[in-house]
């Protein structure tokens, strides 16, 4: 089931298990995680900048809300392509 919205959580490390619905945000490391918004369970990874050069921006809007660009996109495994959204402010704006 495609997901509307996605939580931030701050964390050291990245959790070996994605809970649905969260994104797990380690400023420490530069990473940013969440299981795919699409519900197929696949895991997103994204570097931070300024951590890393090519990496996404995430941006704090206060209040626990966040949005990070450029657009997530899932173009690997058994069906790429399936999944390609923005996160604005908390919600899963799809493509």
């Amino acid at each position: 089931m495609r997901l509307l919205e996605i939580t931030p959580v701050f964390v050291e490390t990245i959790p070996q298990k994605l809970e649905d619905g969260k994104l797990y945000i380690s400023k420490e490391f530069g990473i940013v995680a969440h299981s795919c918004a699409c519900g197929c369970g696949g895991r997103c990874i994204m570097d931070l900048k300024p951590y890393w050069k090519d990496g996404w921006t995430l941006t704090e809007h206060g209040n626990n809300v966040v949005s990070l660009s450029p657009s997530v996109g899932n173009w690997s495994g058994e069906n790429p392509y399936h999944a390609h959204y923005f996160i604005k402010n908390n919600k899963i704006d799809w493509l």
